[in-house]
Formats: C-alpha cells, sequence, structure tokens
C-alpha cells in the first residue's frame, strides 16, 4: 500500500512539474498580446496575466533564496503591500481629484477604493512569475526550443504589424472587451497599447531572432531578421537612439580583438553616417528630427511645453518626484499616483501645453513612478535590483553562447524603463527573469558537473 500511494506521489509531482513548464512556456510564448486579446472587466486582463494568476494560484510561490529574489521579493510584495496599507490607514484621495475629473465619480476603476488591490495583485503575481522562472530548470533545459516558439510568434506578429502600419489595424474595430488597442498611423506597435511599449517586445524578439539561426533553415532566417528588424525600425521610437548607443559601444564593452574591435567601430560609424546623409539629402530628415531629435532633447532637459512624447514623459516624470518629495517613506501606495497627478499640474513651469493630464495618466517613468507609489523601500528595492541585473550582465557578457545577447537586451530593458512606467507590467520584467534565470541555471550545471 506504501508503495502505491509513493508511486502515485511520484506521478501527482512529475504532472505538477510538467503542468507548470507549460504554464511558463505560454506565458513567455505569448508576452506579446500585451492588448489583444484581453478580457476588460473593470480591469484589463491579458491572456498572459490571466494564466500567471493560475500559475499563483495553482503552485506555492517560492520563498526567496537569493540577495537578487529577495529584492525582487521587497520590490514587488513587501513594499506593495506596506505602501497600500499606509494609503488605506493614513492618506485619503485628494479632494480636487473629482472636481478635475467629474467622469470618475461614475467609474470603476477610479471611485472604487478596493480597485488598488488590483494592482497588488498584478504585483504580486510578477513575483510569481518572475520567482518561477527564475528557478525552473526545465524552462532553460529546453530553452532553444523555447527561443524558436518566441521568435515565431514575434514574427508573426510584426507582420501583423507592418500590414496594419500601411493599411488598417483591423483589431481596432472589435469590440473593446477584447481589445485595448491604439491607433498609430504610420507607426508600428504590434499587439501592444503604444510603440514605445512594443519597442521593448520587439528588440528581444530581434535579438532572440539573430541568435535563432540553427533553429530556420538560411532563407527562413533571413525573412525572419527582416521582418523583424523592419518592424522595430517602424516604431520610430526615441529608445531606438538608446538601442544605437548600446551598439555603438559594442567594440568597447566585449572581448574581441583589436582589429576586430576596431573593423566592427567602423562599420558601425560608417553606417551611422551614411544614414545622416541620407536624411540630410532627403525629404524624411524633418520627420527624423521630429520622432527623434526633438524627442530626445524634450526628454532629458526640462522643457516649458509638451508639444511631443518626450517632454510629456519629462512633465509627468517630474510631477512624480514632486509626489514623492511630499511622501517619501511608503510612497501613496501602488496604482495611486493618478489620483496626486492633477495637485501639481500647472505647477512644472509649462508655458505651452500640448499633451495634457488625462484621467488616468501617471508618471511616465519607471523610476519616478516607484518613488511616487512605493516611497524610499520601493525605490531602494528598484536601484538594487537594477544594480544586481547589471552585475550579472556584465560578467557574463562574453559567456557563450548568449552572453551577448542578454547583455544587449537587458541594458536596453533598463534603459528603456526611463519612459515605460508601469511597474505592474509583466512585459518589462520577464525577459529579464529569463536572463537572471539562465545564469542561475548555467552556474548550477557547471557546479554539477565538476
Amino acid at each position: 500500500m506504501g508503495e502505491k500511494n509513493n508511486v502515485y506521489n511520484k506521478r501527482n509531482i512529475s504532472f505538477a512539474i510538467k503542468h507548470k513548464y507549460y504554464l511558463l512556456f505560454a506565458i513567455i510564448v505569448l508576452i506579446g498580446f500585451q492588448q489583444f486579446p484581453v478580457l476588460r472587466i473593470g480591469g484589463s486582463f491579458k491572456i498572459y496575466e490571466l494564466l500567471s494568476i493560475l500559475l499563483l494560484l495553482k503552485f506555492v510561490t517560492i520563498k526567496p533564496k537569493t540577495f537578487l529574489m529577495i529584492v525582487v521579493w521587497t520590490l514587488f510584495v513587501f513594499s506593495p503591500v506596506l505602501s497600500l496599507l499606509n494609503a488605506y490607514l493614513f492618506q485619503s484621495i485628494p479632494y480636487g481629484f473629482f472636481i478635475r475629473y467629474p467622469e470618475a465619480l461614475h467609474s470603476f476603476k477610479f471611485n472604487n477604493p478596493f480597485f488598488s488591490l488590483l494592482q497588488l495583485l498584478y504585483m504580486i503575481f510578477n513575483y510569481s512569475v518572475f520567482s518561477q522562472i527564475y528557478y525552473n530548470n526545465q524552462i532553460f533545459d529546453n530553452f532553444e526550443k523555447l527561443k524558436k516558439y518566441v521568435v515565431i510568434v514575434g514574427t508573426f506578429i510584426a507582420i501583423y504589424s507592418i500590414i496594419a502600419c500601411f493599411t488598417v489595424d483591423i483589431i481596432t474595430f472589435l469590440p473593446s472587451f477584447i481589445q485595448n488597442k491604439s491607433v498609430y498611423d504610420f507607426r508600428s506597435s504590434g499587439l501592444s497599447q503604444e510603440p514605445s511599449f512594443y519597442v521593448l517586445y520587439q528588440t528581444w524578439i530581434v535579438l532572440f531572432a539573430c541568435y535563432s539561426r540553427s533553429s530556420f533553415s538560411n532563407k527562413k532566417w533571413f525573412f525572419i531578421i527582416v521582418i523583424n528588424i523592419f518592424s522595430l525600425v517602424l516604431t520610430f521610437s526615441t529608445a531606438l537612439l538608446a538601442l544605437l548607443g548600446i551598439l555603438l559601444f559594442i567594440p568597447f564593452v566585449f572581448k574581441f580583438s583589436f582589429k576586430y574591435r576596431i573593423f566592427v567601430l567602423l562599420i558601425l560609424i560608417v553606417v551611422c553616417v551614411a544614414g545622416y546623409f541620407m536624411l540630410v539629402h532627403s525629404d524624411m530628415y524633418k520627420l527624423f528630427e521630429m520622432f527623434f531629435i526633438n524627442k530626445a532633447q524634450n526628454f532629458f532637459i526640462t522643457p516649458d511645453h509638451t508639444l511631443d512624447s518626450g517632454s510629456f514623459r519629462n512633465y509627468t516624470g517630474r510631477i512624480g518626484l514632486e509626489i514623492f518629495k511630499e511622501n517619501p517613506l511608503c510612497g501613496v501606495g501602488v496604482g495611486n499616483s493618478v489620483y496626486y497627478m492633477h495637485i501639481y499640474e500647472n505647477k512644472m513651469g509649462i508655458v505651452e501645453f500640448g499633451e495634457v493630464l488625462s484621467l488616468g495618466i501617471f508618471p511616465q517613468n519607471l523610476y519616478s513612478c516607484v518613488l511616487a507609489e512605493q516611497g524610499l523601500l520601493g525605490g531602494v528595492a528598484l536601484f538594487l535590483f537594477i544594480f544586481c541585473v547589471f552585475r550579472v550582465l556584465w560578467k557574463n557578457r562574453n559567456s557563450s553562447p548568449y552572453g551577448k545577447m542578454f547583455f544587449i537586451g537587458g541594458i536596453f530593458n533598463i534603459s528603456v524603463m526611463f519612459s515605460v512606467a508601469v511597474v505592474y507590467s509583466l512585459f518589462i520584467w520577464l525577459f529579464l527573469a529569463i536572463s537572471m534565470g539562465y545564469y542561475r541555471y548555467s552556474k548550477n550545471k557547471k557546479l554539477l558537473e565538476n
């Protein structure tokens, strides 16, 4: 009888391990489906978020065992819980919020004190997914297979995005309860809410595709590379300048021979100079200046207007810092910064408004948003997380076969956080979880072999 129970228990454990692996596999592969299909019931649940909730409910969340995971747990669980408790006990929604936005009185989302608990749920399943990926050996035992499926799905999204860019985005005509997409004429946005979100996902797809040559025939691989790079460029996102800057530093970051470094650097310089002169002597320079140069300048300086997305992100980011200054210890609670933005609307030195604050706008800068909503504890946890990730990426940047891929993608991921704000969005953290988990897996594998 005891032997039968042991066999039964082993089968249950084996089934649970496989079930967890398939759930994680599906979450990773489907991470590009950010605004379609969704289930809009008060909040907007993406397909991978529903799978993440299932993962959280079905499997016990792994306790943090390393310094990195303690930091991740603090950022996604402890600090958000503390900030919301502080908000419920000692803070209230600013009186002027419902005067500034009277439509919020009839909104389930903004006139419900318990809606912030949904943001907390997002944060907790972010930790659940991050920790499960980080510690799951099966994901990395089958990494080649996973990488191939991620590239295939990403390529289909890129094809759709290119078609929608030049024709009609038919998804936007579907009922709003299954999609939450915005229309961007002549800009590639995939299945994301906006190009600045898609550019992060698509950069990882391009990197994964570059390291997937053995998974496809030469013709298919070339087609995949061309399609995905084309879709990435069509985002016309200012973040591409950060990616270009990272690529320019490649010869100095990775271990190459001196001749090869000079060769790569010359190629990059020639391509950049040639591209610049082509733009100057064509009708596209004004477009390039509008989409890239002006937006980048307005993002990093302190403009007196909000006439483009760069200046608007700068403006909302500075408001986030003002909220933090008034609530430095625990912030205002995860998801609650939207209630405080209007207080500083006309106190930031803006002379000419283009984009203006609207209901639901939060600081458009992840670092600023975390400080505003989680205070010092969340801010310190975030910066420790960035430090840990950078340290691992730097240490393994020359490792084979994926050191360069994870380094470029990881550094770009960190830089994009200056313009991607929603801290509870899983797509921001997922590829970093894969990167960190892969190095943990590789390290343990080497120890076992030795």
